[in-house]
């Protein structure tokens, strides 16, 4: 398990995820934070691989995405996730992502995973393994 229940890295936008008005595409948000989440399971060793060892994968159940600022072309931004909850086969997980030059709140989400049996895509309880690499935070209210 993680000794920082956040996960964070960095990133630059690029020219291809700017759309028409300037700025960070809609559908490219929801692409990063599905990055983000994959990459957050894949540094505390779960990849596509071990999930399909585990029998189960998870999948999006619902995205709740609240656009704060625009992203512009080569701004680099932090982004940061967490498991907000794990509950059965349930996962609560939240994601920020923030300006560094000017600390701007850009986005923020929540997702709703559920975790599925790999053959027949039907939810079931979130295996021991999987329990054991997350450690669940539910980030201070200000």
């Amino acid at each position: 398990m993680a000794s920082d229940p956040v996960f964070r890295r960095s990133r630059v936008i690029g020219d291809a995820e700017i759309d028409e008005l300037g700025h960070v595409n809609n559908v490219v948000w929801v692409q990063l934070v599905m990055q983000l989440a994959g990459a957050h399971s894949r540094a505390v060793g779960l990849d596509f691989a071990a999930y399909r060892g585990l029998g189960g994968i998870y999948v999006v159940r619902r995205h709740e995405l609240d656009y704060l600022q625009p992203a512009f072309p080569h701004d680099e931004i932090l982004e940061e996730t967490w498991i907000a909850e794990m509950r059965g086969a349930r996962t609560l997980r939240r994601a920020r992502f923030t300006r560094k030059s000017d600390g701007a709140r850009l986005l923020e989400s929540t997702s709703h995973w559920a975790f599925v049996d790999f053959v027949t895509q039907r939810p079931r309880r979130l295996p021991a393994q999987v329990l054991a690499r997350f450690r669940v935070w539910e980030e201070p209210t200000p």
